[in-house]
């Protein structure tokens, strides 16, 4: 048991760390699409400024906005990718936290079974037990009270009463 939730909480730490890697590694790509986006936009807006003066900037700018919109596409669908990479570990780092509360619970059941059933044994030993709910006689002690009065047979009763007083007549 102890094993198991040791294992869970060290795949738990793993699935931690990859995450913030996927989060870092998505981060990343984030800042390199807007990088694209943006030398994308300036190149459009230098080529909107320039005369018709410009034909050899117009000539090599085409084809570098051509690779800024390929590069961008691809590192958008990488982006993408990563972001689903990124949702698979969250979920499989959630399923792990849920499995892992759920071994912590089952473990803390057990020692509270363990912790209960120490005590149960500790109570049902002899020097842990409870008193006995009669004292115990000892041989020279009288049996009963009317033993310490004197006799019980049926002639030193009959002058004192009846003997049960569910049997009197009304």
């Amino acid at each position: 048991m102890q094993t198991r939730l040791r294992r869970a909480t060290r795949l738990l730490r793993l699935q931690d760390r990859m995450r913030q890697l996927a989060e870092r590694e998505l981060a990343v790509l984030e800042r390199r699409v807007q990088a694209a986006d943006a030398a994308q936009a300036d190149l459009i807006r230098a080529l909107n400024e320039a005369s018709a003066f410009h034909e050899p900037l117009r000539a090599t700018a085409i084809p570098r906005l051509k690779s800024l919109a390929v590069t961008a596409q691809g590192l958008r669908a990488e982006r993408e990718v990563s972001a689903r990479k990124l949702l698979e570990r969250a979920s499989q780092h959630r399923q792990t936290e849920l499995w892992t509360g759920r071994l912590e619970a089952e473990h803390r059941q057990h020692l509270e079974k363990r912790d209960w059933a120490e005590r149960l044994d500790r109570l049902s030993t002899a020097e842990a037990s409870l008193p006995p709910a009669k004292p115990d006689r000892h041989p020279d002690e009288p049996d009963s009270p009317a033993t310490a009065q004197g006799s019980t047979g049926p002639e030193d009763q009959a002058g004192r009463g009846p003997a049960h007083p569910d049997t009197s007549v009304p």
